[in-house]
């Protein structure tokens, strides 16, 4: 996993252009750290910087990538020409890595 971090890392640029999100997710993540020291330092910020941001807009997508990966196996035993009932002659296997974007502010020292 180091290795593919540091590649990652190295490539990010290249990437983040074929695949946008990885812009908009370590944006994301910039800005929640932020909002993160402003509200445990307890800073007052004046109106005007409530305003900066303007309109909020609808038509963005609210997906969110992860990584879904599942590879199952089943196995049917037949017996005289016929399947056997009740589970007795049916074997499932199932191998399932799941994933996706877990920020971990909570773990952050302020």
């Amino acid at each position: 996993l180091v290795e593919y971090a540091d590649s990652f890392s190295h490539y990010f640029e290249l990437i983040a252009e074929r695949k946008s999100v990885f812009y908009q997710l370590r944006d994301l993540a910039k800005a929640a750290v932020l909002a993160k020291f402003l509200v445990e330092s307890g800073a007052h910020l004046e109106d005007f910087w409530f305003s900066l941001a303007g309109a909020a807009h609808k038509d963005c997508c609210l997906e969110i990538p992860q990584l879904w990966n599942e590879h199952r196996i089943d196995e049917v035993e037949v017996a005289d020409g016929r399947i056997l009932c009740d589970g007795e002659g049916v074997a499932v296997r199932t191998h399932g890595v799941y994933g996706g974007v877990e920020m971990g502010l909570d773990e952050l020292e302020t």
